[in-house]
């Protein structure tokens, strides 16, 4: 019966090739997972890199419910697009949402790449005709 091989001299190099290509990365910054305002060259990270975001593209519509609390959930729709200046649409919301009022459907918009440029909203509510749901998303610019 043979025991473990011992390893080519190729194994030797690529296992110590191995060792130093990750700890060069571990020792690239200072900090144990983070990476701060000192560690980052001035300018090397711009709004390009990250991409910009125009916040609380807002639409409000009003409920259908006729008459509140008669236990008879009305549903609402509304929608919410993205300008073309900033084409796809993220994180969607909908507030002001009563204790008798929820989001029975969420659907995305496509904008002309296939990617969500807006959403529709479906409200359920029994809240009466004087309530209005705010729906939001953010929109990101087009590089």
């Amino acid at each position: 019966m043979r025991g473990i091989p011992r390893p080519s001299p190729a194994m030797v190099v690529a296992l110590i090739a191995l060792v130093i290509a990750v700890g060069g990365t571990a020792a690239a910054l200072p900090g144990k997972f983070t990476v701060g305002q000192d560690d980052l060259k001035s300018s090397s990270v711009g709004a390009r890199s990250v991409g910009k975001v125009i916040t609380g593209q807002r639409q409000v519509v009003k409920s259908q419910d006729t008459v509140a609390g008669d236990g008879v959930f009305t549903e609402t729709r509304g929608s919410v697009r993205c300008p073309d200046k900033a084409p796809l649409a993220i994180d969607p919301s909908v507030a002001v949402l009563g204790p008798k009022a929820f989001v029975s459907r969420q659907m995305a918009l496509p904008n002309r790449w296939g990617a969500p440029g807006g959403y529709e909203f479906r409200i359920s509510g029994d809240e009466g005709p004087e309530i209005g749901y705010a729906m939001t998303v953010n929109c990101l610019f087009s590089r």
